[in-house]
């Protein structure tokens, strides 16, 4: 299965992605550089951004939760079940399973076969010189283009200022001399409507991509589970876990629209929610890769999407449609 989200959140308050700060007690959200059609022509704007790589690594979070409780559970690097991306070392020419089973990395088809992370999120092994690319591919979340433009001149970002209180021995708040006292920082927090897209080449799942005709190298059963967990982790991921300072300030997240599309076979990506007309050029992509003879299903909620767009309440009902799919055998792709 191949999926494409593009949509749009709301997010007030958050600190979701931090920079700078190293050493002071000013800790700033991350920006980023945008590029908006005006009615002048163009600006360069900055404006506050969540990574793609924060936004991977939430989904890799809840794809490592979803595939822990399956019955094939141990084909994890041991790292992943600490939530660590890495998965291999420069040095390293084996690496070990969650149940401690040593594995090589010297061919693709092995690492994929033992290691689901591996297989959905990717990998390089520096030492043997072999990898694979992500089957998951987000992009940077941004406000959108024409809220940037109606809240031209405002701020997105301001500063909350916090104390950490650091106790003597007694349990008191001390002083300076006695080396405890309350620090004081200030945090940056941001607020707008952002856009987001998702790509999901779920139909390579257990695929080598160094021999895609093969076919897939692993149980069924297990090819299911992978594909199935990558989709659930959508649900967590696009309901507030998805950056940084999560414990003291979980963003005021709301998804307010998106559109989503579905095959068995590749697909194009949709246009990022960023674009003030990504709906409606996304509708011209598909309309045009159906007239091409691709084979789409297409998703939307709080828009209108191309015609034949089944109606979803939320993310988590596009989610469980697609695990439907999944569950009645269409696990997209060859193998």
């Amino acid at each position: 299965m191949y999926v494409r989200i593009s949509g749009r959140v709301r997010l007030n308050a958050h600190s979701l992605n931090a920079q700078g700060g190293g050493g002071s007690n000013y800790i700033e959200v991350t920006k980023a550089k945008v590029t908006v059609k005006t009615e002048g022509g163009w600006a360069v704007v900055e404006v506050p951004a969540i990574t793609g790589n924060m936004v991977k690594h939430w989904h890799f979070v809840g794809f490592v939760d979803y595939f822990r409780k399956t019955q094939f559970g141990n084909n994890l690097t041991k790292r992943a079940v600490r939530y660590n991306g890495t998965r291999f070392g420069q040095g390293e020419t084996t690496a070990e399973k969650a149940d401690g089973t040593s594995i090589g990395l010297k061919e693709e088809s092995t690492v994929i076969t033992n290691f689901a992370d591996a297989d959905v999120h990717g990998f390089l092994a520096p030492k043997t010189g072999v990898r694979r690319v992500s089957l998951v591919k987000t992009s940077f979340i941004v406000p959108t283009e024409d809220f940037i433009k109606a809240v031209e001149g405002e701020r997105l970002i301001s500063a909350v200022k916090h104390n950490r209180v650091d106790v003597n021995e007694k349990g008191a708040i001390g002083s300076s001399e006695e080396g405890t006292a309350q620090m004081l920082f200030s945090r940056e927090y941001a607020t707008g409507l952002y856009g987001f897209s998702v790509v999901l080449d779920l139909g390579l799942v257990g695929i080598p991509q160094s021999n895609t005709a093969g076919g897939s190298v692993i149980d069924p059963d297990e090819r299911r589970e992978r594909i199935r967990s990558a989709l659930l982790a959508l649900v967590p991921m696009l309901s507030g876990y998805l950056g940084a300072n999560l414990a003291r300030s979980f963003p005021l997240m709301k998804v307010e629209e998106f559109i989503a599309v579905a095959s068995e076979e590749p697909i194009p990506a949709l246009v990022h929610g960023f674009y003030e007309d990504y709906v409606k050029s996304s509708g011209s992509i598909v309309e045009n890769a159906k007239r091409l003879g691709f084979n789409i299903m297409a998703f939307a909620h709080g828009v209108d999407f191309v015609d034949d767009a089944e109606k979803v309440s939320s993310v988590e009902e596009l989610v469980k449609k697609l695990v439907e799919l999944i569950e009645k055998g269409s696990t997209g792709g060859k193998g």
